[in-house]
C-alpha cells in the first residue's frame, strides 16, 4: 500500500493482482457532514462504485478504527475513483489502514 499527502488530502492506494483502489480523505477537527467527491474517470471507463456505497463503507470503517484508538478521528471529505475495482468492504478496510497509519505518525509521501 502507498500513503500519500496531497495538500490537505491523505490518500491510500492499494494495488493487487485482482483489484486496484485509491481512497482520499480530508481530516476534520470535529464531527461534520462528510462530502464525497468523485475523481474523474478515464473516457469509457466502467463505473463500479457509487458515492453512497463508498461513503457507507468509509463511515463504517472509521467508526471501527476509532473504537480501537486512543483518539477519535473525523473526516470532512472523501475522494474516490468510481472506476476502481468494486468490493463490499474495500473502502472500509482502506479507511482503517489510512487512519492507523496517520495515527502512528508514519511519514506520508508528499506530492
Amino acid at each position: 500500500m502507498q500513503f500519500v499527502k496531497d495538500g490537505d488530502i491523505y490518500k491510500i492506494a492499494r494495488m493487487t493482482s485482482s483489484q486496484d483502489n485509491i481512497l482520499g480523505v480530508t481530516f476534520a477537527s470535529e464531527e461534520t457532514t462528510v462530502e464525497v467527491e468523485e475523481w474523474a474517470v478515464k473516457k469509457n471507463a466502467k463505473i463500479k462504485s457509487t458515492s453512497e456505497q463508498v461513503l457507507e463503507q468509509v463511515l463504517s470503517g472509521l467508526e471501527l478504527v476509532n473504537k480501537n484508538l486512543s483518539k477519535k478521528y473525523y473526516i470532512s471529505k472523501v475522494y474516490f475513483l468510481p472506476s476502481d475495482s468494486a468490493s463490499n468492504s474495500v473502502y472500509k478496510f482502506l479507511i482503517q489502514e489510512l487512519v492507523k497509519y496517520f495515527h502512528s505518525g508514519k511519514t506520508f509521501i508528499v506530492v
